[in-house]
């Protein structure tokens, strides 16, 4: 009896919220085959001017909480990683969701558009890979050992930033921004010095990732 006397009120359902994953340029069309954290065939793009907005609609509950990791992150970080793989994009925090579609474009899209749009630029043809040394007997990196790394990286990349704590003591990380075009520059540096530090030091190469360390994610 409820359910009736609200469908004579004229009550409408709760419209879902929007996940939002990035920003990309304005020109760029989604696969309509994108799997987000609705699945695939969810994902949609907002524009304004120059730039878009990445977005799938999604229940409120897969947002962030105080306690837990953000919900969706597998799939944000997927659907990102296979965006960057081909376009520029600019990733936003996982767990990123906004009520409606205006609240994309009159908090996010419009008032940020010049320093996305600079960002977007910034990135054409490049994207960030993930250079992770772990010691073969339970070492801890050193500092000449880094250093070596960044000196052999420096040539064939564009920026050189360390990253978040692995949890492990036997091992450091590197993020290099880098141009698509020279992934096997960077994959023969990376061969050269692992020849060098074999038996010693385990060389992996993650990538090609969104930007995450080299973009304005806030």
């Amino acid at each position: 009896m409820a359910v009736q006397s609200e469908q004579r009120q004229g009550a409408r359902p709760r419209a879902p919220a929007l996940y939002v994953y990035g920003i990309i340029p304005a020109d760029v069309e989604v696969d309509e085959q994108a799997h987000g954290v609705g699945g695939p065939g969810t994902v949609q793009v907002i524009r304004h001017r120059e730039i878009a907005a990445l977005v799938s609609e999604t229940d409120r509950s897969t947002g962030a909480t105080d306690d837990d990791e953000p919900a969706g992150g597998d799939a944000h970080e997927d659907l990102l990683d296979a965006t960057a793989a081909e376009v520029p994009v600019v990733p936003l925090p996982s767990g990123t969701i906004v009520p409606d579609r205006a609240t994309v474009l009159e908090e996010l899209l419009k008032p940020r558009h010049d320093e996305f749009a600079r960002a977007l630029r910034e990135l054409e043809g490049r994207a960030e890979y993930l250079v992770e040394l772990r010691y073969a007997e339970s070492g801890r990196p050193s500092e000449p050992d880094v250093r070596a790394l960044v000196e052999a990286l420096a040539p064939v990349s564009v920026r050189l930033s360390p990253t978040r704590p692995t949890g492990r003591r036997d091992t450091a990380r590197l993020a290099v921004l880098a141009e698509t075009g020279r992934a096997g520059e960077l994959e023969r540096a990376l061969d050269t010095l692992a020849e060098r530090w074999a038996g010693r030091i385990d060389l992996r190469l993650f990538g090609p990732l969104a930007p995450y360390d080299f973009t304005p994610a806030r």
